[in-house]
């Protein structure tokens, strides 16, 4: 942010307040700011003219007499605006230059000090070399071959500039929505009608936010009177745990890819749902999860993820850095961790919140990997892990055999305080569903059977509309 749209509307709102205008010397305020030589720019600068302003992909283009141009890449909170000479912001401002034949000034603010500019000969298109065109310019043959050839997901596919210019995580979001692909689904295992989908809905997409003027989330603005309004449209991008407004039966949900959060709708975009099955220990949860493998679907089991990371040389060395006193030697002390959990409060939240990070990342990844397919996720304390909001759906196992099923396991009884961590009872009016696991295991599979079968009905109706 800002992306094509942005950068667009920017552009058209300092056209009718740059062109004719002259500089005089610059001040800059954040020397990083230049990517090209800053003294040059400093003395070369003042009494150019403005001649006209463009656009390549998310770069805005000054151009300037004496066939010289400013390039700028807004990146995440850059913000040019025209202003006062006498009535400006120094608050986050990174260069600031004077017109010389008015009381106004260019300048350039960014919070985040990512936004960059190049000052550069007109013929120098160095810093475009590696630009694909933007959607408007090409068709799906055209880049085709590019994404078939890359096992890379399609939402990585469609921000890299390289291949097709102009799109961010905003915009990539919504035309996958719109498509009716998952963004986790693999360059290469994509059609050309699916590619020349992801091409038309790009134009009719960005087109649109053009003519909104963007959209103004966070802060940006094209200029401190011009405000987006394409937000308004928006369908999956910051509508996280709200209900689809297309097939209004699955949330958005949001994960994490390569460090930026996705957002789509697990129905829409065919990317199938995910269970979470959470109880009281020694309810029957694993011989649910194991049913549930059986019937084709992709498992984990977080108590299954605890021991590998017990294993982890890496976990172990952060939580010996963090948490010595559970250590004797280089040893790991399981019993320690138990009896701290329930006397030391602030252990307790330290040490949980660590644990709970570390899995909600493997449980994100593990969703991404088994796009397409349904999934399971066995989750022991999913609400006080607040990982409710990770699921399609929330089964919870029951049963009043808990103390039989932990000595049929060669368990002490004593693992039943640990129901005392679990808030189970007090959330289960947020279940989906719930099977009483009081007979015998061939009844249980049979309720994990009636179990599948409501939820497929509910992913698969309509799905063909979606």
């Amino acid at each position: 942010m800002p992306e094509l749209p942005e950068v667009e509307t920017v552009k058209n709102v300092l056209k009718d307040k740059l062109i004719g205008k002259k500089f005089s010397s610059p001040f800059i305020y954040y020397d990083k700011l230049l990517k090209t030589d800053i003294d040059f720019f400093k003395k070369d600068i003042a009494e150019k003219k403005v001649i006209d302003i463009t656009r390549r992909g998310k770069f805005l283009i000054i151009h300037l007499s004496s066939e010289m141009k400013m390039v700028f890449h807004l990146r995440m909170e850059g913000k040019i605006y025209v202003v006062s000479k006498d009535n400006y912001s120094l608050s986050h401002l990174s260069l600031f230059i004077p017109f010389s034949d008015d009381d106004e000034a260019l300048a350039f603010y960014d919070v985040r000090k990512f936004g960059v500019l190049y000052y550069l000969k007109e013929e120098d298109d160095s810093i475009f070399s590696s630009l694909g065109k933007e959607p408007f310019e090409v068709e799906g043959k055209d880049i085709y071959p590019f994404y078939k050839k890359s096992n890379k997901m399609i939402k990585e596919l469609l921000l890299d500039q390289s291949i097709m210019s102009g799109i961010g995580n905003i915009y990539a979001d919504e035309i996958l929505f719109k498509s009716g692909i998952s963004p986790f689904k693999k360059g290469s295992s994509l059609t050309l009608d699916e590619i020349e989908r992801i091409v038309s809905n790009s134009v009719e997409i960005l087109s649109l936010a053009i003519k909104n003027k963007g959209s103004s989330v966070r802060t940006y603005r094209a200029s401190e009177e011009v405000k987006g309004s394409f937000q308004s449209f928006l369908q999956v991008y910051s509508r996280e745990n709200k209900l689809c407004n297309k097939c209004k039966q699955f949330v958005i949900k949001k994960r994490k890819l390569s460090g930026r959060g996705t957002s789509y709708c697990p129905k829409c975009q065919r990317s199938n749902y995910t269970l979470c099955i959470t109880g009281k220990i020694a309810s029957g949860k694993s011989e649910v999860l194991s049913f549930l493998k059986q019937l084709n679907f992709a498992t984990l089991s977080l108590d299954d993820e605890i021991k590998k990371m017990y294993q982890d040389e890496m976990f172990l060395s952060l939580l010996k850095r963090r948490f010595n006193n559970i250590f004797v030697g280089d040893s790991l002390d399981k019993e320690k961790i138990f009896s701290l959990l329930f006397e030391d409060k602030a252990f307790k939240r330290k040490y949980l919140s660590l644990l709970y990070s570390e899995l909600k990342k493997r449980i994100n990844d593990f969703i991404i990997f088994n796009d397409g397919v349904k999934k399971a996720v066995e989750v022991p304390l999913v609400f006080d892990a607040k990982m409710d909001k990770m699921f399609d759906f929330l089964v919870g196992i029951e049963t009043s055999n808990q103390k039989r099923n932990l000595l049929n396991r060669d368990k002490s009884i004593k693992k039943l305080s640990f129901n005392d961590l679990n808030s189970y009872d007090e959330n289960r009016d947020k279940l989906d569903y719930i099977i009483k696991n009081d007979s015998s295991l061939s009844q249980l599979y049979e309720e994990s059977k009636k179990m599948v079968s409501l939820f497929d009905e509910k992913y698969n109706s309509h799905l063909e509309n979606t």
